[in-house]
């Protein structure tokens, strides 16, 4: 039997040409062809939870498989969304949830309404939207990054105006100064001139809200017609526009990207697509997954090789690797430490995560090298310690949070006050 090393060497020297190969075996074909032609159709949650197909496709692609008989589980996951911080999936240590959330957004938008005045001696409240996220403080849109989201008002009764905001490389190469390193005040001013560039010029306003998330108002405004003059009739004739009472509304939602090699920017909101728009992107993770599953049936070895080399440029801490086994069952193998089964405390939890960091250089997992030699590492040990391809993978992938929730988060907040 081939070792795990000469496996994975196989698999990584082409990675592209191994995902082609698995695409194209029959059963693979059959199923993300009946995706790619049926995901259009899904609408809501209950499209995509009945249909059994789709919804076992879409679990797997997110490496959930195991978890696609929980369906009033996945449904609180879907309904309550990923915008929020305070919804269901973002309370799960586990960022798989919240990725599969984002994906199945199914349109999910953010709306507020004016306030009409209380009495003759107030003024009526304009409706206003803040975005439940931050901007980072430098966003890269060298690439084919990009933030696409719809601003719509509803000006009074009968007039609705929107505006679709495209924030990439083509739309800001003349309004930023460093593509790679775009700043929160940079996108804020760049909504500003799409927004001063549409029908809701001077009827909403964006800004850079205290706690740095962009930050939407409505206004007033008088428009003076076609002939620009105070007064008038038909074209002439003059429109008064309300900042607020309950007929003014602000709503954002989700638009597509603007072509298919562009890569959804998170900007705080309005960059989550829906399924339809999203289908490349389940379809290719799929195939990935696939992959590394059915090399787990041959070696176990391989397929945490293959997990690890994937999720090894996002991890920033030693709490990632933490809170899941699959990730730790690799560290622990390269590093010599023993399973975390004994190390329930905070105390023990802690002191764990300052080996690991201590020994893990993660700022060196940006460079695929890097990341190459250190899974060789591992599967090299893993080779020496195992003399056949058993082991407990379905336990290490289908509980991929080692760590409770509460823990973790309350390991992460005590590091990062230190």
């Amino acid at each position: 039997m081939t070792d795990t090393l000469t496996s994975y060497r196989l698999i990584a020297k082409d990675l592209t040409a191994s995902l082609k190969r698995k695409a194209a075996e029959p059963v693979v074909a059959r199923e993300t062809a009946y995706y790619e032609a049926n995901i259009g159709k899904v609408k809501s949650v209950d499209d995509l939870l009945g249909d059994q197909r789709l919804y076992a496709y879409a679990m797997k692609a997110y490496g959930l498989e195991e978890m696609t008989y929980a369906k009033a589980f996945m449904r609180k996951v879907l309904e309550e969304g990923a915008a929020s911080s305070a919804s269901f999936a973002n309370r799960l240590a586990d960022d798989r949830y919240t990725a599969f959330a984002r994906a199945f957004s199914f349109g999910q938008s953010l709306s507020a309404a004016g306030i009409d005045a209380a009495n003759i001696e107030a003024r009526p409240r304009a409706a206003a939207l803040s975005a439940p996220g931050a901007l980072s403080a430098f966003s890269n849109f060298s690439g084919g990054a990009e933030a696409s989201f719809v601003l719509e008002s509803r000006l009074n009764a009968t007039t609705t105006q929107s505006v679709t905001i495209r924030l990439n490389a083509s739309t800001l190469s003349k309004q930023v100064g460093n593509l790679a390193a775009v700043t929160p005040e940079e996108i804020t001013d760049a909504v500003r001139a799409q927004i001063q560039a549409s029908s809701l010029a001077d009827k909403v306003q964006v800004s850079l809200g205290v706690q740095g998330s962009l930050y939407f108002e409505t206004t007033a405004v008088t428009d003076f017609g076609a002939d620009g003059v105070l007064g008038g009739d038909g074209m002439n004739a003059d429109t008064v526009v309300q900042a607020g009472g309950a007929m003014r509304t602000l709503t954002i939602r989700n638009a597509p990207l603007s072509s298919s090699d562009k890569i959804a920017l998170d900007v705080g909101f309005g960059t989550a697509l829906g399924p339809d728009s999203m289908a490349q992107t389940v379809t290719e993770a799929y195939l990935r997954q696939t992959l590394e599953s059915d090399a787990g049936d041959e070696d176990t070895g391989v397929r945490l090789a293959l997990y690890f080399a994937r999720k090894a440029p996002t991890l920033i801490s030693a709490y990632d690797i933490l809170g899941d086994s699959a990730l730790s069952q690799v560290v622990n193998t390269v590093i010599g430490l023993p399973t975390t089964s004994s190390a329930t405390t905070s105390e023990a939890l802690s002191n764990r995560a300052a080996l690991i960091a201590r020994k893990i250089d993660f700022a060196s997992f940006q460079d695929p090298a890097k990341v190459d030699a250190f899974v060789r590492r591992f599967a090299a040990i893993w080779d020496s310690q195992n003399n056949t391809a058993s082991a407990p993978v379905l336990a290490l992938f289908a509980n991929s949070t080692s760590i409770d929730a509460e823990t973790l988060s309350n390991l992460q907040t005590t590091r990062a006050r230190k």
